[in-house]
């Protein structure tokens, strides 16, 4: 693993936005599948509210895999979202999204603890307006930089271990070990790469309402908006991981093939 300059983060994103651009119908249906199964996981109150947070390097790793295949150009279909769902694969990126729904609690208890609950859930309710005075009382905005302190550098180390475990054939605890060392190395470009693609949504979503105003059309624009970026965002992980570890061999994945040390 090399030091990585913070520069790469926005050429992830071009790579992504490239990958991206040769199948963006195929990545589209992908995330169409996803969206589907999400949906029908949070009729589960509670339970599936908590399985998709498990269940999200399941899913990631199927995005990730489109984006191989966009690279070695073969089709994208929605058949890919199923990819981490064979054993021992299946078992190990639980593990994962178990850390990964740890990590969002602890950030969800650091905004709650920071800011005040009693202005948050009237702001949430609909039952007071969040103007400036109300939103500095709240302690809004301590508390959210508290929650992505904990929680983006979580996300990071995730963002590499989900595709070790896949590809490299390793067990939790030593992807996340790698994991590591390798977002250490490469913060400042995952930075660039999550600021980036905030932006950019940022100013396409100003753009839309702007033109358009805030209606039933423009929200269904910022939707397809969204579900574009997110195929972008993986195809940009995709790029990072290549650039780090390298890129992944034409072969099946060695954790599909059978277990691995741990």
């Amino acid at each position: 693993m090399n030091g990585i300059p913070a520069s790469a983060g926005w050429s992830w994103v071009k790579q992504g936005f490239a990958l991206f651009r040769k199948q963006p119908g195929g990545l589209s249906t992908l995330f169409l599948a996803y969206m589907i199964v999400t949906a029908l996981l949070s009729l589960v109150p509670l339970l599936g509210q908590l399985a998709q947070g498990v269940l999200l390097p399941v899913f990631s790793i199927g995005f990730m895999r489109a984006a191989q295949h966009i690279q070695q150009g073969r089709p994208v279909v929605p058949a890919l979202l199923g990819t981490g769902f064979h054993k021992p694969l299946l078992g190990r990126l639980c593990v994962l999204g178990a850390v990964h729904v740890v990590a969002a609690i602890v950030a969800a208890g650091a905004l709650l603890l920071i800011a005040n609950g009693d202005v948050l859930t009237q702001i949430a309710s609909g039952k007071a307006q969040p103007d400036p005075e109300l939103l500095r009382d709240s302690g809004l905005f301590p508390g959210m930089m508290a929650a992505l302190l904990l929680y983006v550098p979580a996300v990071t180390v995730l963002c590499f271990a989900v595709p070790l475990v896949y590809w490299s054939g390793m067990g939790p605890g030593k992807a996340l070990f790698y994991a590591f060392f390798a977002a250490k190395r490469a913060f400042l470009a995952f930075v660039v790469l999550a600021v980036s693609l905030f932006a950019i949504v940022m100013f396409g979503s100003q753009v839309v309402l702007l033109v358009l105003g805030f209606n039933a059309f423009s929200m269904a624009l910022l939707r397809v908006l969204f579900v574009l970026l997110f195929g972008v965002a993986h195809c940009a992980l995709y790029a990072a991981y290549c650039q780090i570890f390298g890129t992944p061999q034409l072969a099946e994945a060695p954790s599909a093939q059978g277990p691995s040390g741990q």
